[in-house]
């Protein structure tokens, strides 16, 4: 492999050559086009990223854009095919250090040694000698481009005075603008209509290549394919090109017109903007456009590239090259705050600000789920003796489970994008570890029944003492590139200390529309908390994906798991028409989480032990979510069937399932409205079904035959199964009695086999289905 200066040399050739630009509108127009309708399908890993795109732009514009037409249309597909092939290049240039160090970790095993992957080994392999370079480059954008216009008001919130002070700018008319271009991109857009030519020419190739190996040779043939595949290329665009009469008079001349009709769809102007005010406008194209012959010290990933702050390039005629609408949306979120770091007498006052709206975007998306009386912010943590020993930026209570919010805004900076160690770790400390730490002393405060709790309004906390159990979930109001993958090698704690969930503030607003009950949004905490180790993926939208469609659970017979950026498209496919208004384009047929965990009697049976007030219900919950959709749908049926049966023959029943050594779960149905009775007969059918079944935790349900409730009482045991000879005394004969019938556990509740049948119900093997 060629090393990255090689490499990005020859694309500084490449990108210098006649009618290169036509190439890149054809790149740039085919791999971010979206057809909302198979906005899942997209192979992300055959197009180029925007990252990709903006890093070869960001050598274009290092001279006077060149729109001369280029030799030949042949000429246009080739630059473009050679485009992605010095791409794949850099992207396998970059992995070469990493490389060296697999080789030299699988010698040192063949040696007797052996990677135990601690947090040094982990630093080592993926993070030294520029590792984190690859994964921040080539990593997802994280954050949908309609997110940060939402996010607009938010951010600059408290500075709107000054924005508009020194730059004129206002967020609202700002919204409005980059909606104004993103319309006209899209109506533009309209002319050319894009099918797979990759795919239309291997089937039309299968088809025919028999019949033409008798007639002509292997170079007539594949010439012949690139002749195809040149006319299907532009036949997409053929609205751009002049009248078939036009064309024949003079050919040059009609494809001269093509390229300047495909610049076209890039182009904007400020009167395409009328309905807006124009002064407004033209101070809009001041801040977020620059002419070109500029970005002299731009040398690839890691280095300022003007593009991303300035994302308009300025044509003569008062005509604005576009090439990337998400860097229009990016830059109106992210440059204002460059420029009011220049004013340093500002810095004070920004940084508070940051601080505040961090605070208020958490308490803004948790309060929606865990309820304003459940979400606290701004909460100062005291020792009893007064002294203030850290805050919680927001603290959420659910029952005996606790979520401790810390919110951070720092950001990566160049240097650490470029593989710089020493900068990388400086800013993880500030964006995580600090945080983590922050969290930590938090938590043990709260678990140890250590301090005194202060809301924002001075008033004392008062936590219950039944708390058993805290999480710590890290935020950045920034969109910080491989975070997930940076707490998992970078994180700084004691091998028994818990691992935290960073998540960004966009990633936040996902997790809060697809999780909307506290106990499935603690649940997923609780879950990819517990599972760091065993899941591994670029960003939370695939865990999130991942989650929708299958559950984070261990699967049987494996160590570990790397999930597949495939599992982000889940997302993809189902938020994006909501979030557009266009949620009629997503059905049940092909949207994989459209109502995927949903069962009413199963819901019914949960809603229950949440209405009970019991002290353990979280926990209930959590054990009752970790069953898969079959054993969700059976247990809520047997219950009602049990209940059932009992009120018609006025008899009492049981029953009883578990999976060892984790959880059981028994059900009484009485004959009578006895309270006393029913809890004697709910206590030691548990108990005893609890130590014969050898489990570790256990959940006894009744209720009264001729109540309309499906639960009346509710008893919960999590004590370590031991042998209690004790207890064998006390109920020795209900045990003898109980062994005379077996009692088989229920093995399906929480994997499904890879040769059984798949729980989407989609008539496959799991294994051909879901678990592929």
């Amino acid at each position: 492999m060629r090393n990255t200066e090689e490499v990005i040399a020859d694309i500084k050739k490449l990108v210098d050559t006649k009618g290169y630009i036509y190439s890149l509108c054809l790149i740039l127009f085919e791999d971010f086009y979206v057809d909302l309708n198979e906005i899942h399908k997209v192979n992300y890993k055959s197009n180029l990223s925007v990252k990709e795109c903006t890093l070869i732009i960001g050598f274009i514009i290092q001279k006077k854009l060149d729109f001369s037409f280029p030799e030949s249309p042949e000429t246009v597909i080739f630059l473009k095919e050679k485009t992605y092939k010095l791409m794949k290049e850099l992207q396998k240039s970059f992995t070469i250090p990493m490389s060296a160090k697999f080789q030299e970790i699988i010698s040192q095993q063949n040696n007797g040694g052996n990677f135990k992957n601690t947090r040094e080994d982990r630093v080592y392999f993926f993070a030294k000698d520029k590792g984190m370079m690859e994964p921040m480059f080539y990593s997802g954008d994280s954050v949908y481009e309609f997110q940060y216009l939402e996010y607009l008001d938010f951010k600059y919130k408290y500075d709107r005075e000054w924005l508009i002070k020194n730059r004129g700018f206002y967020v609202d008319t700002t919204r409005k603008i980059v909606k104004k271009i993103k319309q006209i991109r899209n109506e533009k857009s309209q002319a050319v209509v894009l099918f797979d030519v990759k795919d239309i020419i291997e089937k039309s190739t299968r088809k025919s290549i028999n019949k033409l190996r008798k007639k002509f040779s292997s170079a007539e043939i594949k010439e012949a394919e690139r002749q195809r595949q040149i006319v299907a290329t532009f036949y997409q665009y053929c609205q751009l090109f002049p009248d078939p009469e036009e064309m024949k008079a003079d050919i040059q001349e009609g494809w001269f017109e093509f390229y300047r009709n495909l610049v076209n769809l890039f182009i904007v102007t400020p009167s395409d903007l009328k309905d807006i005010d124009q002064d407004e406008v033209e101070t809009f194209f001041q801040n977020f456009s620059f002419v070109p012959e500029c970005n002299e010290g731009y040398e690839g990933p890691g280095h300022f590239n003007i593009l991303n702050s300035r994302p308009l390039i300025k044509l003569e005629g008062e005509r604005y090259f576009a090439p990337i609408s998400y860097l229009i949306f990016e830059a109106v979120y992210e440059t204002p705050f460059y420029w009011m770091c220049d004013d340093k007498e500002y810095l004070d006052t920004l940084a508070k600000h940051r601080g505040d709206v961090g605070e208020e975007i958490a308490y803004h998306f948790l309060s929606q789920v865990f309820g304003t009386d459940n979400t606290f912010r701004s909460v100062i943590v005291e020792g009893k003796k007064g002294q203030r020993h850290t805050d919680i930026d927001v603290l959420c209570i659910l029952g005996n489970k606790a979520l401790c919010v810390q919110v951070k805004s720092k950001k990566l900076t160049l240097t650490a994008k470029r593989g710089d160690f020493d900068q990388l770790s400086k800013d993880f400390k500030g964006a995580v570890q600090d945080a983590y730490n922050q969290g930590f002393i938090s938590r043990e405060a709260i678990l140890n029944k250590a301090a005194r709790f202060i809301d924002k309004n001075g008033s004392e906390i008062l936590l219950k003492d039944t708390i058993d159990e805290v999480y710590i979930l890290g935020l950045t109001t920034e969109n910080y590139p491989t975070l997930v993958h940076q707490v998992y090698v970078m994180l700084e704690k004691e091998s028994e200390d818990p691992y935290p969930l960073f998540l960004s503030a966009f990633d936040l607003e996902l997790l809060v529309h697809y999780l909307k009950d506290p106990y499935d949004f603690l649940y997923y905490v609780r879950q990819r908390i517990d599972l760091t180790d065993y899941f591994r993926a670029d960003e939370e939208l695939i865990y999130l994906g991942y989650h929708l469609q299958r559950k984070l659970w261990r699967m049987e017979g494996y160590a570990g798991a790397i999930l597949e950026t495939d599992y982000a498209a889940i997302i993809d496919r189902n938020y994006y028409p909501h979030k557009l208004g266009m949620s009629h384009l997503v059905n049940e047929d092909d949207d994989p989480v459209h109502n995927r965990w949903k069962d009413p009697q199963f819901d019914l049976l949960l809603k229950e032990i949440k209405s009970s007030k019991h002290p353990r219900s979280t926990d209930v919950i959590f054990h009752l979510l970790d069953y898969n959709n079959d054993s969700r749908a059976s247990i809520a049926e047997q219950l009602i069937k049990i209940k059932n049966i009992s009120q018609n023959e006025g008899k009492l029943k049981s029953f009883a399932t578990f999976t060892a050594p984790d959880f059981g779960l028994s059900y009484i149905a009485l004959n009578n409205t006895n309270l006393v009775e029913l809890q004697d007969r709910v206590v030691e059918y548990a108990k005893t079904r609890k130590y014969l079944s050898k489990c570790n935790a256990w959940v006894g349900l009744g209720s009264f035959s001729a109540s309309s409730n499906l639960i009346d009482y509710i008893f919960y045991l999590d004590e370590p199964w031991h042998t209690d000879v004790k207890l064998e005394d006390e109920y020795g004969d209900i045990l003898s009695e109980m062994k005379k019938t077996p009692f088989t556990p229920n093995t399906s509740i929480k994997n499904v086999g890879r040769n059984d049948p798949c729980p989407c119900k989609s008539g496959k093997k799991y294994k051909r289905c879901c678990g592929s």
